[in-house]
């Protein structure tokens, strides 16, 4: 038997899955090639990312397919056949599993996104204060090229300015 589950959110980038899968509790862990006698075994594959949850296939897991990461599981629940075990360890249904790391995901993306504008708010700093050096460097070589003594201040607007003298 098989089923389709769609979320809203499609899973993309790997970091941001990794936290949402931590945020619900899966204990996500990637696979490596120092597990190949798990990959052989267990038909995984290298880059897998292995959850905490279990059915009758094994362990739960996602796996980037298709430009995103798909939730690869036993489908035998949908038809109320679940054993016991996974009721007795409150194990909830790959729906609201998916629900519940859906909503963490969009959260973490969130951060992912706040900490990408960050860095790229930084970089563009730190570009103006090269350009700003570069000019300045400039600036006082041009003047002592032509005679001047340079003397550099700093103005109330926190500008650099540079007081040039002439030497006669």
């Amino acid at each position: 038997m098989s089923a389709v589950i769609k979320t809203a959110t499609p899973f993309v980038i790997e970091e941001v899955l990794m936290e949402a899968l931590t945020a619900v509790g899966a204990e996500p862990r990637r696979v490596s090639s120092s597990d190949v006698d798990l990959v052989q075994r267990n038909r995984l594959q290298i880059g897998d990312i292995l959850t905490n949850r279990s059915d009758y296939n094994g362990r739960q897991l996602f796996r980037f397919e298709l430009d995103r990461w798909v939730m690869m599981h036993d489908s035998d629940e949908y038809a109320g056949r679940t054993v016991d075990r996974f009721s007795e360890k409150g194990y909830i249904k790959v729906s609201r599993f998916l629900t519940d790391v859906s909503g963490a995901y969009e959260s973490a993306y969130g951060m992912y996104l706040e900490k990408l504008a960050e860095q790229e708010r930084i970089r563009l700093e730190e570009e103006r204060k090269a350009r700003v050096e570069t000019t300045r460097q400039q600036a006082i070589a041009k003047a002592k090229a032509q005679g001047y003594s340079v003397k550099e201040t700093t103005n109330s607007k926190g500008q650099i300015q540079l007081v040039l003298t002439r030497m006669v």
